[in-house]
């Protein structure tokens, strides 16, 4: 199949100029039907620099400038290349025209059902004659993968991954480096964000197992966030199990029916959790099966740090009483005096989605274990609200130093907002005229599907 031996430019792209990690040098040493020309490029920031990913615009546009050949091969420095890697990249390659550049799925990011929006570049490979003096740029919320995946498409070439190249990515929370450090310390001497100890929380049965894949993960990843997803599924089968096992970077815990739904259980299991990590950890939740990603979460985690005692949360669109969720919920509760209590607060304050949360792990423990605590007691005692929105109001409401109230651009709630306010565009972005940037969408009771991005 391979009878010449292409030379490949190899541009490794790393923080430092130290030594490769000896997994990631053994893997570009048994490369394959290849001749490799090794570029060293070290994305070194500058003061000007916005964000890292500014340093990494610039240190691949660097390597693009350095190479003469007709094919380019980006590698992070955190990527095991499986030995026959770049030859399918290559071959793939030349037997499709149409395509400037060929991925290794290292992340998890590929689709199961339609073509990838973002391409990750740490293992990728181009056609160099797609590619301009600078072809790499970066836009707010947008990382320079995903740029050049669109610059490339508007020009009609194509990109995308390629399923037999195999590459999988260095946990880096359980390698030590070359340097000789700890884990921890290597983290804080290269600089790196909150982002890198983030936790990500969901929680759901068999009915989202699809949705939390194709959807929640997959969008997700696309959007440039790595961090760890820990799920809590309820009834998986072994099948079920096994597969998201095999997600990268995915931590599956799971646990039986008991006649609850997710929305009560996660409030007890998350709190298990949280309580397991470091207590100035960033976490987050959202709701496995109908949101999706549009952006990077950075930002979320320097909030996390911001207000290390708070709950983050974010308002509806509507409150009572236009919501009759309020009053119908409120309303039910047994007790008369703790049913008139959850009225006056829930009617006289903003109105909470609970299909998102996030904080530091301590502050997070606080709210499971006190939200727990309320639903299965005389505060909610007969109420009809069949998840934790209700717990999630009162415990912010009940204590307004509590919680703080952030962007809806962390849970953009689709439901109830006036009509024309929200618009797909045509690279499939969901934008509103009422709000700015939207990082996470949540298609609450089912509005993704009036927008045409659920079947």
């Amino acid at each position: 199949m391979l009878i010449d031996r292409p030379t490949i430019d190899l541009a490794i792209l790393t923080r430092t100029a130290d030594d490769l990690h000896p997994q990631v040098e053994d893997a570009i040493q048994r490369q394959q039907h290849v001749d490799l020309r090794i570029h060293r490029v070290v994305g070194t920031p500058r003061p000007s620099d916005r964000s890292r990913i500014e340093t990494i615009v610039r240190a691949r546009n660097q390597a693009v400038r350095q190479t003469t050949g007709d094919w380019l091969m980006f590698l992070d420095d955190d990527v095991v290349l499986k030995s026959d890697c770049i030859a399918r990249l290559h071959y793939a390659l030349t037997c499709r025209p149409d395509f400037g550049a060929f991925a290794a799925d290292y992340l998890g990011d590929c689709g199961h059902r339609r073509p990838s929006r973002h391409i990750a570049m740490g293992a990728t490979l181009f056609r160099t004659a797609f590619l301009p003096r600078d072809p790499f740029r970066c836009e707010q919320n947008k990382c320079e993968c995903l740029c050049r995946c669109l610059d490339m498409r508007r020009s009609g070439t194509r990109i995308e991954y390629l399923p037999g190249a195999k590459a999988t990515h260095l946990n880096k929370n359980a390698v030590v480096r070359t340097t000789g450090q700890t884990p921890a310390a290597d983290a804080a001497s290269s600089g790196q964000s909150h982002s890198a100890s983030a936790k990500i929380l969901v929680a759901f049965n068999r009915r989202d197992v699809r949705a939390f894949r194709d959807q929640f993960l997959r969008t997700l990843r696309a959007s440039g966030n790595r961090q760890e997803v820990i799920v809590v599924g309820y009834g998986l089968y072994p099948g079920e199990n096994r597969m998201l096992c095999g997600l990268p970077g995915v931590t599956v815990i799971r646990r039986t029916q008991n006649g609850q739904l997710p929305p009560v259980r996660r409030l007890h299991d998350f709190g298990d959790i949280v309580e397991q990590l470091p207590p100035q950890t960033p976490v987050a939740w959202w709701d496995a099966s109908d949101v999706l990603f549009q952006g990077r979460l950075d930002p979320l985690w320097q909030l996390t740090q911001d207000h290390p005692n708070q709950l983050l949360a974010v308002r509806e669109p509507t409150r009572y009483p236009q919501n009759p969720a309020v009053e119908n919920w409120c309303l039910s509760i047994h007790d008369p005096q703790k049913r008139e209590q959850a009225f006056s607060l829930l009617t006289s304050n903003p109105y909470l989605n609970s299909g998102f949360g996030a904080g530091t792990a301590s502050a997070l423990l606080q709210y499971f274990r006190t939200a727990n605590r309320l639903k299965h007691s005389r505060d909610l005692l007969g109420s009809t609200d069949w998840g934790d929105q209700t717990a999630l109001n009162l415990y912010c409401h009940q204590d307004r130093s509590r919680w703080q109230e952030v962007s809806p651009t962390w849970n953009f709630c689709v439901h109830d907002r006036p009509r024309g306010s929200v618009r797909v565009t045509s690279d499939g972005r969901v934008q509103s005229s009422e709000a700015g940037s939207i990082c996470a969408v949540h298609g609450n009771a089912k509005s993704l599907r009036k927008l045409a991005l659920r079947p």
